[in-house]
């Protein structure tokens, strides 16, 4: 059951993704609504109300019916096919100028999705409503499912100006800085609940070094685990569970994916790794991968074939918000249920994040005086955010004294490097400030 529900989760989050979400279901009501129009027609007179309503919009011959649906279709469909053209070339555009991996946030985009599902449902919807059309002298002519379509079909054709204008600042570079970083906090503030669903942080026991490993069956991706079937078979089995590797990252398979206290037999460890097993995709729906997306268009921007720094700043003052907000965020690392099932597991830390953005920042940056310095003001004002807690205090200190040695090295200009240096006077002199201005409130306190 937990391999099912876990199969149909991944499947889920493929399907938002696809540019098909609407419009598929879309096509499908078309279907269905033409049907039931054609069965109103036949067995109603709703036709006859529909004339009575707007009878300017009355259509007493055949010919004429078919001529105006058969207009609508063809234009229809030439709206269509310059639309999906336009959406491949922005798409191919985005891909080669930012980073392939941004892709999924524009074809998952609603707005997208239901302007493309409504100019083919509406084909649709012509084309069986025009299909009803009998010729004979007997038949009265569909006006209410003409009038439907009509109305469609003008709003298709208002809808392409709306599509245009949206597409048009969506790929824009800020834009697609924005929606990442916003996806990014989005996630951190869901993080901030789960400690009311049963997660903490805590220390990891000593001994779990010598629980049993359990292999992984297939090669994958950690995506979302069900912490609380493990947990309820934790309760079943009399064990304790730990997953070893963090969500994102890639496991071989025969490589261990978690480890149990006591040791299980085969039945159960099938049952166990539904709940953990890897998937083949990667999805974006939590912090680290839209905080690497911002990283791969800065890193993207300072390449020597685009050669755009404004655009990269505009990533790091970005990137200040996200780790900002992650400090404040608790790394829980244990789930608990209500039953008393415990299931622990590695995350990624601060560190470890703060480390990787900075390396690929540095390796990029290191020779650009006006990026390197934007860096140094991230990291200081990370540090002055971090106040007291020492922890962090040590990670950002660490990465200044690392970005001032790949300053001292990838910077040869003496004006360049005396900019650099008055700079770090003026953070140092502002954290000072803000620490005597600290210790002042406490003492009136």
């Amino acid at each position: 059951m937990g391999h099912i529900y876990r199969t149909l989760q991944t499947f889920a989050k493929q399907a938002v993704r696809s540019v098909a979400f609407l419009p598929v279901p879309m096509i499908i009501a078309a279907v269905l609504l033409g049907f039931l129009f054609f069965w109103l027609e036949k067995n109603t007179e709703i036709s006859k109300h529909a004339t009575e309503i707007f009878p300017a919009l009355a259509i007493t011959s055949q010919d004429t019916a078919r001529t105006i649906l058969g207009m609508f279709i063809g234009g229809l469909i030439t709206l269509t096919v310059f639309t999906f053209t336009q959406i491949m070339s922005l798409l191919n555009q985005v891909a080669s100028s930012y980073s392939p991996r941004l892709l999924p946030k524009l074809t998952g985009d609603r707005a997208l999705q239901f302007v493309m599902g409504l100019n083919l449902a509406t084909i649709v919807l012509t084309i069986t409503v025009l299909l009803s059309i009998r010729s004979n002298d007997e038949y009265s002519i569909p006006n209410f499912s003409i009038l439907i379509c009509t109305i469609l079909g003008i709003t298709c054709l208002v809808l392409f100006v709306y599509f245009v204008t949206t597409i048009t600042r969506k790929i824009q570079v800020s834009s697609i800085i924005d929606a990442t970083a916003n996806d990014a906090m989005s996630s951190l503030d869901r993080e901030r609940t789960w400690s009311e669903k049963g997660y903490a942080e805590g220390s990891i026991p000593p001994e779990v070094l010598l629980w049993d490993a359990i292999p992984s069956p297939l090669g994958g991706y950690v995506g979302t685990v069900d912490h609380d079937t493990l947990a309820q078979l934790g309760i079943e089995y009399g064990t304790r569970f730990y997953i070893g590797i963090s969500k994102g990252q890639y496991v071989p398979r025969g490589l261990p994916i978690l480890q149990t206290e006591h040791r299980l037999d085969k039945d159960q460890i099938e049952r166990v790794l539904a709940a953990v097993s890897p998937i083949p995709d990667q999805f974006d729906d939590w912090y680290l991968p839209n905080l690497k997306q911002l990283t791969e268009i800065a890193l993207k921007a300072l390449s020597p074939g685009i050669n755009d720094p404004a655009t990269a700043l505009m990533v790091i003052d970005r990137q200040t918000e996200v780790l900002a907000e992650l400090m404040d965020v608790p790394l829980h690392n244990v789930y608990r249920s209500k039953e008393g099932g415990e299931v622990w597991f590695a995350r990624h830390g601060y560190q470890e994040v703060l480390v990787a953005l900075m390396q690929e920042m540095r390796c990029y940056a290191k020779q650009d005086p006006l990026v390197m310095r934007r860096l140094f003001q991230m990291l200081y004002h990370l540090l002055q955010l971090a106040g007291d807690r020492l922890s962090y205090r040590r990670y950002i200190e660490h990465e200044i004294r690392v970005l001032v040695s790949d300053a001292r090295a990838g910077i040869s200009n003496r004006a360049d490097r005396a900019v650099i240096a008055n700079d770090l006077r003026y953070h140092r002199r502002a954290i000072a400030g803000a620490r005597r201005v600290t210790v002042l409130d406490q003492v009136e306190a």
